[in-house]
């Protein structure tokens, strides 16, 4: 079959794979870390019914960001084959976006996805705009040296400051900041990019 949209997920990075955004269009590669041998039953059932459509691949080769070469060769060797195609790459991880660049100056069409919202733009994001203003705020009034540097204490951050919310609605809140591109990872630590906060947004 010819698909029209290629995606490759750093399950490394992101293990949150919703197979109900992929459509008929869409060729997916799920590539796994050598040491990834636990992957939730739920989740291989649900790909098990979309048959060939869906590619598990497991690599060799250890430490931070060794999948990022391997998903780099694939996304490489598919572009050769079939460049009037898209490419997507999902993973929380900016050290892909040079290389995407450079594939977007070749006229390729290709991005990187940092949530599954995005495949999805007729669904409305659910995160309270409120709450996400107010965390945004907080982190552009602490200094930059002091600011989370992992997922996990990022999220103990943001639950500090809504000690009554959810973990499913804080959890909504940093992934929102990561589709908005305002917090990425990079070499396994949190970024941040608020300089690109609309006056509003930032301190007066």
């Amino acid at each position: 079959m010819n698909y029209e949209k290629y995606l490759y997920i750093d399950y490394e990075n992101v293990q949150d794979v919703q197979t109900d955004a992929i459509d008929e269009t869409m060729r997916v590669m799920i590539v796994v870390g050598v040491n990834q041998t636990k992957v939730p039953l739920q989740l291989v059932q649900q790909t098990q019914r979309l048959g060939e459509q869906v590619q598990w691949i497991q690599v060799g080769g250890q430490g931070r960001d060794a999948l990022d070469f391997f998903i780099a060769y694939y996304v490489g060797r598919d572009v050769c084959l079939r460049p009037e195609n898209e490419y997507i790459i999902y993973s929380k991880d900016a050290g892909y976006d040079p290389l995407i660049d450079h594939l977007k100056n070749e006229k390729v069409n290709i991005s990187r996805i940092v949530s599954f919202q995005e495949l999805l733009p007729r669904i409305n994001s659910a995160v309270d705009k409120a709450l996400l203003e107010k965390t945004i705020q907080n982190l552009t009034k602490v200094a930059p040296n002091k600011r989370p540097k992992k997922r996990h204490t990022l999220t103990k951050h943001v639950a500090a400051l809504f000690p009554t919310k959810p973990t499913i609605e804080i959890e909504g809140l940093i992934e929102q900041l990561f589709i908005d591109k305002l917090v990425y990872e990079q070499n396994g630590l949190i970024r941040y990019d608020l300089e690109k906060l609309p006056p509003r947004n930032k301190k007066k």
